[in-house]
């Protein structure tokens, strides 16, 4: 579990693409649309990968050669998840154990770029929220109906 709290930390949510699977296949035509017809509010658009990289950088205080490892990585993933998104022909529940194993495999190629301190605040970053200690991790949706 701490695993995929890491990876959506620090890639941005996926994705770390700023978008899942579902959303994408079930993508109405508009962004008024969609904020209409799901009753929530808009999401922010999806991170560049420059923005996922400066962030990450930050984050990590990642070298220029941890970057120049990392960002191929990430940029492998976008194009992986952006086809797994389109590809229509397979069942959502497939598709979305595909993507798991996409973000999996980036943790794992992000983990053997970085340092054990490095590490380890990621590891922090995963307990506590995108914001650092004291920021709590984003709230889950309560399934309780208001009164």
């Amino acid at each position: 579990m701490r695993r995929i709290n890491y990876l959506s930390v620090v890639l941005g949510g996926m994705f770390f693409l700023g978008m899942s699977v579902g959303a994408v296949a079930q993508n109405p035509s508009s962004p008024a649309q969609s904020q209409a017809q799901s009753g929530q509010p808009q999401q922010p658009p999806p991170m560049t990968m420059d923005q996922r990289m400066a962030r990450l950088t930050q984050a990590l205080d990642l070298t220029t050669a941890q970057q120049q490892k990392i960002r191929p990585v990430l940029e492998q993933a976008q194009q992986q998840m952006q086809a797994l998104a389109a590809d229509n022909a397979t069942p959502m529940a497939d598709r979305q154990v595909k993507a798991q194993a996409i973000r999996e495999n980036v943790r794992n190629q992000i983990d053997a770029v970085l340092t054990p301190e490095q590490k380890q605040h990621a590891e922090a970053m995963s307990q506590h929220g995108p914001g650092g200690p004291g920021t709590p991790p984003p709230a889950q949706p309560q399934s309780q109906p208001q009164k």
